[in-house]
């Protein structure tokens, strides 16, 4: 029953790790060739995790250790297979979601932080029913509250604007 349970707690020490340093230890591991979300951290700690876990209560209801052994194997295998699944459902969404940083360009938005002569504010962008924030520059002082458009991208976190007023917007 020792065994087991290290086994689940290992699993459950991976997923904690994984969520505090996720794609450093992704990248460390490198387990991509091997078939990618099924072989990921997530799915394996998964594994780890229901394997352990799973042997631990057939044993402590059937003192069988190789009941034990299959039942963990099974649990094991469907919260990989859950795992994975739940990360390509996510890294999916992921890309739907996601935009590239040129399409800004033209959007309209308004300053939420007032932008200094030289220096950075930030504006909320509205583009395509979405908002998006971003630090923004300009080539004068802009107030807080004022409609601005894009006009350039300077970084994808950062973008150069222009007041509204009386300017009409770059076409795509």
């Amino acid at each position: 029953m020792t065994v087991f349970l290290i086994i689940g707690i290992l699993g459950l020490m991976i997923v904690g790790l994984s969520l505090l340093f996720g794609e450093a230890i992704d990248g460390l591991l490198d387990l991509d060739f091997l078939g990618g979300d099924l072989f990921s951290i997530a799915s394996i700690a998964a594994f780890l995790g229901a394997f352990g876990f799973g042997g631990v209560i057939s044993l402590s209801i059937v003192d069988v250790t190789w009941i034990a052994v299959v039942v963990g194997i099974l649990a094991g295998i469907l919260a990989g297979w859950g795992a994975a699944a739940l990360t390509r459902w996510l890294k999916r969404g992921e890309t739907a979601a996601s935009f590239r940083s040129d399409a800004l360009v033209g959007a309209a938005g308004r300053v939420i932080t007032a932008i200094p002569d030289g220096g950075y504010g930030e504006v909320r962008i509205y583009l395509g029913g979405r908002s998006h924030k971003r630090a923004a520059k300009a080539d004068r002082a802009i107030a807080s509250g004022t409609e601005v458009w894009v006009s350039s991208i300077l970084s994808p976190t950062a973008v150069e604007v222009t007041p509204a007023a009386g300017i009409d917007p770059p076409t795509h």
